[in-house]
């Protein structure tokens, strides 16, 4: 009951003094709009660098092998296990395969792939794995079956070396396997046969902070094979663009948002030092009633907050609505809420100072002042 009391009186004291209350309402949310302004379109163009970078590969390490070089779906096994790794994928050497209904229709890659984990998401059709010895059944993406003239998404496919599949199902492809795209897929085991040779290995680390770890790791463990017919590439050249572009702009995004602060906090003290001031015989009277120094801070907090507040919302709100029609990037949600709360909090510590100078007035002194 105190604290909604308090509240109460400290709305109506601001609707007492509208001109300094406006002018905290305003700091407040000119400090909001700076911040998103400057530091929130950094934060949304950076997001935005990131995930285009992200789109490249930043997280993938890609193992290429000849027939010959001896790399075996053994290798899944061994790094399974691996920490670091988020996603692992081995595929058999490419077979060319078309729709088996059309003569001379074009020809799309078909891999035999190995899941350890059962990373890849099927989305219709639930096994891609034989139901029997004469049917081979697969998984194709959109892209493949539209490639092959599979407008139902499902159909024969006659590969080169004779064999028909039969794709049963469609799959979204992931972003670490999309340079694969089109992609049809036969399920197998690496329980079936741990000596099917390997002619690629994707391997998707958790974090671009990890690749250099991982890349040593799938080096380490690709067995006995020959070096000159495994290639390995990754993308730690673009991890470490990765860190270095949310490095420069996170350091920049947080001296702005602390020199807006530092500034906003400035303006608000000094604001409520004049405001103080000429309120220093409302502040006398109160002490002179039995008010206490707790409830006279307690009142200027209050008052500096539910302001404050109100700035942060309409600074916030304005803002994100100029920047949504001028077409500009729009920091995330979390990073708006932060602004606003950091906002809020830095007026309110900023007035700890008045109400202090105002909780130590004499109320006798001040009733004697004309």
């Amino acid at each position: 009951m105190r604290t909604v009391a308090l509240l109460r009186e400290a709305l109506a004291v601001a609707r007492s003094q509208p001109v300094a209350s406006v002018l905290t309402i305003v700091m407040v949310a000119g400090m909001c709009a700076a911040a998103l302004l400057t530091t929130g379109r950094t934060v949304a163009a950076e997001r935005a660098a990131l995930a285009h970078i992200d789109a490249a590969g930043t997280r993938s390490v890609i193992v290429r092998a000849d027939p010959s070089a001896g790399l075996t779906v053994a290798v899944l096994d061994r790094l399974r296990t691996v920490e670091g790794i988020e996603a692992l994928a081995g595929f058999g050497p490419i077979v060319d395969g078309r729709n088996a209904a059309v003569p001379g229709a074009p020809k799309v890659p078909v891999r035999t792939y190995y899941d350890p984990r059962g990373d890849l998401p099927v989305v219709s059709g639930s096994d891609a794995s034989s139901s029997s010895p004469s049917e081979v059944r697969a998984v194709a993406s959109v892209a493949a079956t539209k490639a092959l003239g599979l407008y139902d998404g499902t159909g024969a496919v006659l590969l080169d070396d004779g064999r028909v599949i039969v794709v049963a199902g469609r799959i979204d492809v992931p972003a670490h396997l999309t340079f694969l795209d089109p992609l049809v897929l036969i399920g197998s085991r690496i329980e079936g046969d741990r000596s099917a040779p390997l002619a690629l290995l994707v391997v998707l680390a958790r974090t671009p902070a990890e690749v250099a770890a991982v890349e040593q790791a799938v080096r380490g463990l690709l067995g006995p094979v020959d070096p000159e017919g495994v290639t390995v590439e990754t993308s730690a050249e673009l991890a470490s663009i990765r860190a270095a572009v949310s490095g420069e702009l996170g350091s920049y995004g947080r001296a702005t948002v602390l020199v807006i602060l530092a500034v906003a906090a400035l303006l608000v003290a000094v604001n409520l030092l004049g405001l103080v001031a000429m309120r220093r015989k409302d502040f006398g009277r109160r002490r002179a009633l039995g008010a206490s120094q707790v409830l006279i801070v307690g009142l200027v907090l209050a008052q500096v907050t539910l302001l404050a507040a109100a700035g942060a919302i309409a600074g916030t709100g304005v803002c994100l609505l100029g920047l949504v029609v001028a077409g500009e990037p729009v920091p995330g949600v979390a990073f708006t809420v932060a602004v606003a709360v950091a906002a809020v909090l830095t007026a309110t510590l900023a007035a700890v100072v008045p109400a202090v100078v105002a909780a130590r007035r004499d109320p006798l002194h001040e009733l004697r002042v004309p």
